[in-house]
């Protein structure tokens, strides 16, 4: 039998690379994108490990990059190295930024993207800039447009794959097919559009003033060249509302003002029947739904919450830390929320999974005097868009090399 003197010595003679795999494997889960990649070098056993086993797993855990939602927006095709090193970027703020389309005069554009384009409306019209991989990321050249500067503005978008739903000032919807080139206008009130959505052939719009409506949409007959109104009234809410988001047969809407802090509510479009949901919520800015049951709402108190339709409940609570209104939301599918806030062009980066913490600020380059809200966002795994009243801003978020700008500890 060995005596405590050998076995003290054969454990001092132990090395690292001596631990069995699952060791291994949780001890490199805890390094950095810059150690794992010395950690390779050190032998082929680590190297194996590392690429094999902590590489998918930090991936599938990113709070940004972790979602194939995410990546299927983005242009790239990015490795799993790659993806926890663009991980690492969010959450440090490390990024170079870009921006386009500057206007003198003040104009919130509407936006959405796909790995292809992305899409923007300037006064009445909607464009298409082609995503690049270049240093630009996007061409400014427009790649197809509906409509023209000179009609009335565009103050809503919804887009589903080909298909693109706006409303405009004067009263009336655009429906725009782009693989066929079919658009429809229809005239559908005097009042102006606030918010629109829809979900395969359900369409819902809400006006600044007056009502909500829910339309059935009927194809027109290509063979008859039937050119009459295509949406029909399946139902007329007498509420207006500041935003509006499907999920089948329930609508999440939100309220720019409720004195009784019941602003954020849900019609069944079944029953045709309004719940009022007990976040306590003065005024609703964005709602998303997260999934079947929960909504994301951005609130003029400062707060986005994650709601329950089953009880009507707040699940977790976000609040801004420098008491700025949440105006608009953007989430990727799993556990990131970027939120446009109310001042200084500034966004903020939540994690479902820890509630009422910031995980970033960022604070785009002011260069000059305007304290912006960001009014509209969209981001995918490496890029993120925002819209001010004057411009557009793109963060990069590939870019290893640019300065860390880290206001996560403020």
């Amino acid at each position: 039998m060995r005596n405590q003197g050998e076995t003290n010595t054969l454990a001092s003679n132990k090395q690292l690379c001596d631990l069995d795999e699952y060791s291994l494997a949780h001890v490199f889960l805890f390094l950095n994108v810059g150690d794992l990649d010395r950690c390779v070098l050190v032998c082929k056993k680590f190297q194996h490990i590392i690429q094999r086993v902590v590489f998918p797993k930090k991936c599938k855990h990113a709070l940004v990059t972790g979602s194939d939602h995410g990546a299927a927006l983005s242009p790239y095709h990015y490795t799993r190295r790659k993806r926890v090193k663009l991980d690492e970027n969010w959450r440090y703020g490390r990024y170079e930024e870009r921006s386009y389309f500057h206007h003198n005069v003040m104009y919130i554009s509407q936006l959405a993207i796909d790995k292809d384009c992305l899409y923007m409306t300037h006064g009445g019209r909607l464009q298409a800039h082609r995503r690049t991989k270049s240093v630009h990321m996007i061409d400014t050249r427009i790649a197809w447009m509906v409509g023209s500067v000179g009609d009335s503005d565009i103050t809503s978008l919804a887009k589903k794959n080909n298909r693109f739903f706006a409303g405009r000032m004067d009263g009336k919807i655009l429906l725009y097919e782009h693989g066929s080139g079919q658009q429809h206008l229809q005239t559908i009130t005097n009042d102006i559009i606030k918010a629109v959505d829809f979900n395969k052939d359900v369409y819902a719009v809400t006006t600044k003033n007056e009502s909500t409506y829910v339309f059935n949409y009927s194809p027109p007959d290509r063979e008859l060249l039937y050119d009459g109104d295509v949406f029909e009234h399946s139902h007329v809410y007498p509420h207006a509302y500041e935003t509006i988001k499907l999920n089948n047969n329930l609508l999440a809407v939100g309220k720019f003002h409720c004195s009784k802090k019941r602003a954020l509510q849900l019609i069944d479009l079944y029953s045709c029947t309004i719940q009022q949901l007990n976040s306590p919520s003065t005024a609703v800015y964005d709602v998303l739904w997260k999934d079947e049951q929960c909504i994301l709402c951005g609130n003029f108190d400062t707060t986005m919450r994650l709601v329950d339709v089953r009880t009507g409940n707040d699940e977790a609570c976000w609040t801004d830390p420098y008491n700025a209104s949440v105006y608009c939301l953007s989430y990727n599918g799993t556990y990131a929320v970027h939120c446009g806030m109310k001042y200084h062009y500034r966004t903020n980066l939540y994690d479902l999974r820890a509630p009422n913490r910031c995980v970033q600020m960022y604070f785009p380059l002011k260069k000059n005097s305007n304290f912006s809200p960001v009014y509209r966002i969209a981001a995918d795994c490496s890029q993120m868009f925002v819209v001010t009243d004057h411009n557009l801003r793109i963060l990069n978020f590939d870019a290893d090399w640019a300065a860390t700008k880290d206001y996560a500890s403020i």
